[in-house]
């Protein structure tokens, strides 16, 4: 069932262990054509990371729909210092580009977190991430963070908004908070946000929908709130998740992500669990990618199991799911994207429903494929298409124009007896020929993903190095055919530095 993911679990608690790289040459060649996004990274100056390279990751990415050489990517990026944890911390950036990728601007979003000169709630707040990006019309995007402190209960949902193709933001804009007041004190709460995702109308960039994830005593349903005014107020937030009867979707979800059609009819994609009962105790009971679509903004919604997906074996030394060997935390959340040419829904995931396991259910080797399925109102869905090889492919990302298709997603398949990974994609002209499609490399070389973020073993009590990598990657298609991938890169920047996390993209032709 989906687990909460969010506040506390994305921090190292313990050394970073990247001085094993210090004072050696980064092992990695050139990385062009890969391009890194991180303009002015930082190596942190005291704290539990002291002389390691700032990390980013869990990339997203958009395209300007009327202009495909403008493109905004965004991370969690931790290259400033907080010095109320005494460590560097996630702050809210953003990556600009008018050449079509092919070199980018870092701008900082202003005041989301102390670190950055928050002011009232959000005074409160130490992190900034889960990053979501919309692009709507008159160049603006909408750019939604999760913000939360580290030394108490407060977190809240937040967007900052450009009219300039991503080059300046504005203020925050906030659309709800928990544990904390107006003045940033906190406030008992038993409510935890996590994982929002944003979505602008194709025709009014004032109008934009936030959908998130609300842990409380009751589960973890989904919710969304609306702005019609640009940001300045946003409604209240009301729930996506259905009430629960029996045989049918529980208010156990995670990893929503909104999308708004060219005719205004909203869509919210999610991970959810489909019970018999609220205790999810039967043997028909099941993990489901779940599409709620909303043709009067919201005011109701109608929620379509999509497919049956399956989660990833949970490693007990980690205490989350992981790949076989690989101490990163791997989850089966959807992506989706709409066509805004054809008017066509596609939904991707990826889960472990080909991995070998013994007659008791253990994991002997996990085998992460992707899946792909396509529907034209949201309600009817097509048979769902397999992508992968007999290695793992994880965190997969979608994008289409006028039938053209692109997925991207880690690949094992390069290196199948160790931990390196390669960020690939398959992308063809119709669904039907996905499956037909070879699996294609983008990056240069295979990576090494355990630098940074590191955990003690709960069983074995071993150093675990490489625990996050973030939660998703990302990739978007312009009106030019162009898509362009972003993913976490391990290399760092060769010749510059050490190996580290950085956000990385490339600019790559549909068929």
């Amino acid at each position: 069932m989906p687990l909460h993911d969010g506040q506390t679990s994305i921090r190292p608690t313990t050394s970073a262990l990247c001085q094993s790289f210090i004072g050696q040459p980064n092992p990695y060649a050139p990385t062009a054509p890969n391009v890194d996004q991180i303009n002015g990274d930082t190596v942190v100056p005291v704290g539990s990371q002291t002389g390691c390279s700032s990390p980013q990751n869990e990339t997203t990415i958009v395209v300007n729909p009327s202009n495909p050489r403008n493109l905004v990517g965004g991370t969690n990026d931790y290259r400033l210092f907080n010095s109320r944890e005494n460590g560097n911390d996630s702050s809210g950036w953003a990556y600009a580009s008018f050449d079509g990728g092919a070199t980018w601007t870092d701008v900082q979003l202003p005041h989301l977190t102390f670190q950055t000169g928050a002011t009232g709630a959000l005074s409160d707040m130490d992190s900034a991430g889960e990053p979501s990006l919309s692009f709507g019309p008159s160049n603006t995007v909408y750019y939604a963070n999760l913000a939360f402190s580290r030394l108490n209960n407060g977190s809240g949902i937040v967007v900052s908004i450009s009219h300039d193709g991503g080059l300046t933001w504005s203020e925050p804009s906030i659309v709800h908070t928990d544990g904390v007041d107006s003045t940033g004190t906190p406030l008992p709460t038993s409510i935890a946000n996590d994982k929002e995702g944003v979505a602008v109308s194709a025709t009014d960039s004032n109008t934009a929908y936030v959908s998130w994830t609300q842990f409380g005593p009751g589960g973890s349903p989904i919710v969304f709130s609306v702005t019609h005014d640009g940001g300045a107020t946003w409604s209240a937030p009301a729930q996506v998740t259905p009430a629960f009867t029996a045989g049918g979707i529980t208010p156990y979800d995670q990893g929503s992500v909104p999308q708004v059609n060219n005719q205004g009819t909203l869509y919210i994609a999610y991970e959810g669990a489909v019970c018999q009962s609220l205790a999810c105790d039967q043997p028909t009971d099941h993990d489901a990618i779940i599409m709620a679509k909303s043709n009067n903004g919201g005011a109701s919604f109608v929620s379509t199991q999509v497919s049956v997906d399956f989660d990833f074996p949970f490693n007990a030394d980690v205490g989350r799911e992981t790949l076989t060997g690989e101490n990163f935390r791997i989850n089966s959340f959807a992506q989706f994207t709409i066509d805004r040419r054809r008017g066509r829904l596609y939904v991707t995931w990826a889960d472990d429903r080909n991995g070998q396991y013994d007659a008791n259910g253990n994991s002997i080797k996990t085998n992460g494929d992707v899946f792909v399925t396509r529907s034209g109102n949201g309600t009817h869905w097509s048979k769902v298409f397999p992508i992968g090889t007999p290695d793992d492919e994880v965190f997969p990302a979608i994008a289409a124009y006028d039938g053209h298709i692109a997925v991207s997603f880690y690949t094992r398949t390069n290196d199948p007896s160790g931990i390196a990974l390669d960020y690939a994609h398959v992308t063809s002209k119709g669904l039907g020929n996905l499956k037909h499609t070879t699996v294609t490399r983008i990056t240069t070389q295979s990576e090494n993903p355990q630098v940074q973020f590191v955990g003690i073993g709960l069983v074995s009590g071993n150093v675990l190095q490489g625990e996050f990598i973030g939660d998703h990657t990302a990739v978007a298609m312009g009106t030019d055919l162009m898509f362009h991938p972003s993913w976490t890169d391990f290399r760092g920047n060769p010749g510059l530095d050490v190996p580290n996390q950085d956000a990385y993209t490339q600019a790559i032709a549909a068929p």
